[in-house]
């Protein structure tokens, strides 16, 4: 037999050594390269393919004189640079350099050369608004004319507007994923526009629309960001924009959603309202983009009971309705009923709710088959949700995960004399109800109970017609719910004691938070005290 030599990992095909070598962490490399020469050559590129310095501690190993000689040799191996700490805003980027100064006459600076030069992302962490100086945006801007094949670009620091806009339409011709968070403030219709032709996600956080005067637009074709739709945008899949664009979404998205294709899949963002504004609504449908997701910040300031339900009823297919607004009136109400067979999310937690009321919630819950989110905790007086409305028809959903609800259940005064038959009355209606709970197998957070108000005194406190949340009223009916981290009973007078945290104990295994034992508006019994402090469960 001839005896073959085994193959090390240098000898490896480069598709196999690709395939393995970006998935191991740096400290895993660093030994490695040390082997032998082979190795250390095979594996250097990788060692340094990021450089991403997010802490102090991690600085001060950096920082040492062997890093820095090495940094100075491999630089041009670092594809992903991750900026995150002020000292290296200042060593990293290129450093700006007086060429000539005759003071009235004349005054030359030039921008070394920069260590990086073959960057594929480039991420830069918030600095301080103060830090980042005009100067700085000359630095960022030097580095990413060294660097053109970035395709990755994520800027959190405040940067002047027209110079990010030459980094995005001028400098990056192959720019694939643009993420800005910094406010910013300009001509937003210029930026969308002139964005590469191969952009896939684009995200703008803060943005304030300035419409360019003419002598800005003279000046941008001059320096070769075009004033013309110059770009098909067909490769975008995601677009999302935070800010204001004062009543100029038209003007600014209109465009911008003609030079996109159907690889468009989700445009999304807070406070501009496209969702609101037909024209736009139109021109996403072409694209086949329906908006799912309704919530307040998509909504213009003053929206009407009235203007509300036409939204909902527009025809889009709802997952997701956030209202935190009093404006939910009986149209609004009755509109969200009609269009919730595709909601996975309600939340209407505010308590000027005043068209949304308990049998709205039942018939929800009857008809919503994909509902994975219900929160309504602030629906008080006549809104609120009631035992018989619970159980006045079958649930059409098994899913729930998140249920914040305040129920109403009639309770009988036990001090009074010969009450027994009200009060089992009660407890039947309320392990009916714990019953329906309990069939929510996958609940992580259940909050029943609210706060009430008293009518004498308008204050608020404790809810008194509540569950008991006893084993005698159905406590034992949740003991299916084997995936509940949370729950939360403490705006209720309940009457759970040793015997229910027992049962909790041995039925609940995920149970990490208990509210309403010790946390609650009713001081616990002594019994109840005692027994937390001696066993101490698990739970928060």
């Amino acid at each position: 037999m001839t005896s073959s030599t085994p193959l090390t990992l240098p000898d490896l095909p480069t598709e196999v050594l690709e395939s393995i070598l970006p998935h191991l962490f740096q400290r895993d490399l660093a030994p490695c390269v040390r082997v032998s020469r082979a190795w250390h050559k095979t594996l250097v590129p990788y060692l340094w393919r990021t450089l991403a310095i997010c802490s102090n501690a991690q600085r001060r190993k950096f920082d040492t004189e062997e890093t820095q000689k090495a940094l100075r040799r491999y630089a041009p191996l670092v594809r992903d640079l991750h900026i995150a700490l002020k000292q290296h805003y200042d060593e990293f980027l290129p450093a700006q350099q007086i060429l000539i100064s005759d003071p009235g006459i004349i005054h030359i600076e030039v921008f070394a050369a920069s260590p990086f030069s073959n960057l594929d992302s480039l991420e830069m962490c918030p600095l301080n608004h103060r830090d980042v100086k005009a100067k700085q945006s000359q630095r960022v801007l030097a580095l990413v004319r060294q660097n053109p094949r970035i395709r990755r670009l994520k800027i959190d620091s405040r940067l002047d507007p027209s110079i990010l806009m030459s980094i995005v339409t001028k400098y990056l011709p192959t720019l694939q994923d643009l993420d800005f968070s910094s406010p910013w403030r300009g001509d937003a219709k210029a930026l969308l526009k002139n964005l590469p032709e191969g952009i896939r996600t684009v995200r703008l956080g803060s943005v304030v629309h300035e419409a360019q005067s003419k002598a800005q637009k003279k000046t941008s074709a001059e320096s070769g960001v075009s004033s013309m739709m110059a770009c098909h945008h067909h490769a975008l899949e995601s677009l999302h924009i935070d800010g204001n664009l004062y009543g100029h979404e038209e003007n600014v998205l209109l465009p911008f959603l003609a030079s996109c294709s159907r690889n468009l899949k989700s445009v999304s963002g807070t406070g501009l309202c496209i969702f609101v504004n037909a024209k736009i609504t139109s021109a996403l449908s072409d694209l086949g983009i329906l908006s799912e997701k309704l919530s307040q910040s998509s909504l213009p300031r003053i929206t009407s009971d009235a203007d509300l339900a036409k939204i909902i009823s527009s025809g889009s297919r709802w997952t997701s309705i956030d209202l935190l607004t009093d404006q939910v009136g009986p149209l609004a109400a009755a509109a969200i009923l009609d269009n919730c067979e595709q909601l996975e999310a309600l939340d209407i937690m505010n308590s000027g709710s005043r068209g949304l009321t308990g049998s709205h919630l039942q018939a929800i819950l009857s008809k919503a088959t994909a509902l994975r989110s219900l929160q309504a905790h602030w629906l008080l007086g006549a809104n609120k949700i009631t035992a018989s409305d619970i159980l006045s028809s079958q649930w059409a959903t098994t899913s729930l995960e998140h249920m914040d609800l305040k129920i109403d259940v009639p309770r009988a005064d036990e001090a009074l004399p010969d009450n027994s038959a009200a009060i089992q009355a009660s407890r039947h209606v309320q392990r009916q109800v714990l019953q329906r709970l309990g069939q929510q197998t996958k609940l992580r957070k259940l909050v029943i109970g609210g706060m009430a108000t008293t009518p004498a005194t308008g204050r608020f406190g404790h809810q008194r017609n509540c569950l008991e949340m006893t084993l005698e009223s159905g406590l034992d009916e949740l003991v299916d719910l084997k995936d509940l981290r949370e729950l939360d009973i403490h705006h209720m007078d309940h009457r759970a004691g040793v015997p229910e945290l027992e049962w909790m104990v041995a039925n609940l295994p995920r149970l990490q938070m208990l509210m309403g034992m010790l946390d609650t508006l009713i001081p616990p019994s002594i019994e109840v005290r005692e027994w937390l402090q001696t066993h101490r469960p698990t739970w928060r």
